[in-house]
């Protein structure tokens, strides 16, 4: 299915921790991996982007705020860690 948005492709390796190192994390460590490694970043022409491969995710406040709301959304298909 062809797409209505204008695309761009590039390869990009991206380094990231893995799945149960991340689960194991305090939730302290979790938000300093989160800010201190960069996930996200405001670039010099204040659009949000992730940092490990620099694609954009939002250029206004109002497209963050309904990235926000896509992420509450989904909120709920993830488990809670005290669930096995």
């Amino acid at each position: 299915m062809a797409s209505k948005f204008s695309t761009i492709t590039s390869t990009v390796d991206v380094e990231s921790v893995d799945i149960p190192t991340m689960f194991e994390m305090s939730d302290e460590d979790y938000r300093d991996y989160v800010r201190g490694y960069g996930l996200m970043y405001v670039d010099h022409h204040d659009v949000l982007r992730s940092s490990r491969a620099a694609y954009p995710l939002a250029t206004s406040r109002e497209q963050l705020d309904i990235l926000i709301d896509e992420l509450t959304r989904l909120r709920d298909k993830l488990r809670p860690k005290s669930e096995p």
